[in-house]
């Protein structure tokens, strides 16, 4: 979980970033997709880190 709201922050950081230092700022299906893959992809890293824990 805890994995999953650090990849949501720093998703939402980096695109809000690029967004208005781009000209346009749109929330389209990509971007959702991109939002969603970066929170699953946080929370995976979350979970392996901690069974990395776990048998160290």
């Amino acid at each position: 979980m805890n994995g999953g709201a650090i990849g949501l922050i720093y998703i939402l950081v980096i695109y809000l970033l690029s967004s208005i230092t781009g000209s346009n700022f749109t929330l389209n299906m990509y971007s959702i997709i991109m939002i969603m893959l970066s929170i699953a992809a946080g929370a995976v890293g979350g979970v392996v880190r901690r069974k990395h824990e776990i048998n160290a």
